[in-house]
């Protein structure tokens, strides 16, 4: 397991107050599922280092959701809850504005040069 990826586990543990090592396996997975949906929003093959700090919260999220995927709200006993369509609706403007850099960049063009060898080069390979 990479170190981000504990970071993430024991964040995720700490926050949600888990002492032991049972549930390591769900948040794992959670972790697995939001790096591979945010990498296919950015049309990276990997979650790009701007975007870090995403994965940690919408694995959270995703984490406390539990039991209650696919719902909008949630009610019971008083108590409410209501969900984002998407785990992500939160970081919409820096995932936007990291594609948006990115297809800038690719916009941009580039100058490249091409030398010559000398010709009758004396360290040639005859």
């Amino acid at each position: 397991m990479s170190e981000g990826t504990m970071k993430v586990v024991n964040t995720v543990k700490l926050l949600a107050g888990i002492t032991d090592n049972e549930q390591d396996d769900v948040i794992l997975a959670l972790e697995e599922m939001t790096r591979n949906q945010l990498s296919m929003m950015v049309d990276e093959t990997s979650v790009p280092p701007p975007l870090e700090a995403v994965v940690l919260p919408v694995t959270l999220a995703r984490f406390n959701r539990l039991g209650n995927e696919g719902m909008q709200s949630y009610s019971q006993e008083g108590e409410s809850i209501t969900y984002p369509a998407s785990d992500f609706d939160e970081y919409t403007n820096v995932i936007e504005r990291y594609n948006s850099e990115k297809n800038s960049e690719k916009k941009r063009g580039k100058i490249v040069f091409f030398t010559e060898d000398k010709v009758g080069d004396d360290n040639a390979v005859q």
